[in-house]
């Protein structure tokens, strides 16, 4: 009898739905405004009347779209992430083309461990590069220019529903 309420419990256990929790992908902002002041937080909410800003000292900051010349964006951490999924790779085609460069003189481990040797900071220096690129919006104070941007900036933003 106690198997059996074991072997329910595992079964009840195991049939039970994951619960997914769905990971917050920040973004940070880069606002310059129409009188050259610069402002650098997290994109919170975008909606018609105004963009609200976290700041890095947690201060929320109301901008009206007609002060605002660009808005730059970049997914938090992604530079680092970048490093690493390029270094890996210029790990592995540095290693790839030294094993190939050597083959049949006995040398291709040292080939190998040389090229993974170069190619890990290229690639890193490259993965750094393409994951520091902004995304760029161009408002010049212009409310129609802002509102067209406006979905897609809905879309990067912390709280979605406003």
């Amino acid at each position: 009898m106690k198997t059996l309420r074991l072997i329910l419990i595992l079964i009840l256990i195991c049939t039970l739905p994951e619960v997914h929790a769905q990971k917050v992908k920040r973004f940070k902002t880069w606002i310059t405004l129409l009188d050259d002041t610069k402002i650098i937080g997290t994109l919170y909410s975008a909606n018609e009347i105004e963009l609200l800003i976290m700041t890095e000292d947690l201060t929320q900051l109301n901008i009206d779209p007609k002060t605002i010349e660009t808005i730059k964006l970049r997914r938090e951490k992604n530079v680092g992430k970048g490093a690493w999924i390029g270094a890996l790779s210029g790990l592995a085609a540095g290693a790839i083309a030294g094993y190939v460069s050597e083959s049949g003189s006995g040398w291709e481990d040292v080939g190998a461990v040389g090229g993974g040797i170069l190619g890990a900071p290229i690639g890193s220096l490259l993965g750094m590069g393409v994951s520091s690129i902004k995304e760029k919006y161009i408002i010049n104070g212009n409310e129609d220019t802002y509102h067209s941007f406006l979905p897609k900036l809905q879309q990067y933003t912390l709280h979605k529903n406003i």
